[in-house]
């Protein structure tokens, strides 16, 4: 019934019909049911990945703010490192000059303080 013969193969034709209607039907309860969730699927995916893709725009940028504001707090600090240097040499400075005024008035006085026993001595033992 309906059986012909293609290449040497013998083919029926009510057997193809039934396949035919079978993938027809087939296609039609997928197209129906599970494709319209996977593309749902798909599509939820599809914005996940882009919602994570400007998160991490956003937190690139925000990382690149905070480089350049730690940057500029570095070289602040560098800069009053250098300052707090500076002062605290010129104090040094001075006080190293006060000491060494400090200590040539105090020879001053030794050299006279001897200067005046010696001479003290000097009559003490004359007029003994």
């Amino acid at each position: 019934m309906g059986d012909i013969t293609l290449f040497g193969l013998p083919i029926s034709i009510g057997t193809m019909v039934y396949q035919a209607l079978i993938f027809t039907v087939l296609v039609f309860i997928l197209k129906k049911l599970v494709f319209k969730k996977l593309v749902g699927v798909l599509n939820s995916r599809k914005q996940h990945i882009e919602n994570q893709l400007q998160l991490t725009e956003q937190y690139k940028r925000e990382a690149e703010k905070n480089l350049e504001h730690s940057v500029e707090v570095l070289n602040q600090a560098r800069r009053d490192a250098r300052e707090i240097m500076k002062h605290s040499e010129n104090e040094a400075k001075l006080m190293i000059t006060d000491a060494k005024l400090e200590v040539n008035e105090i020879l001053k006085e030794v050299k006279e303080e001897s200067f005046r026993s010696r001479s003290f001595m000097h009559k003490d033992s004359k007029g003994a």
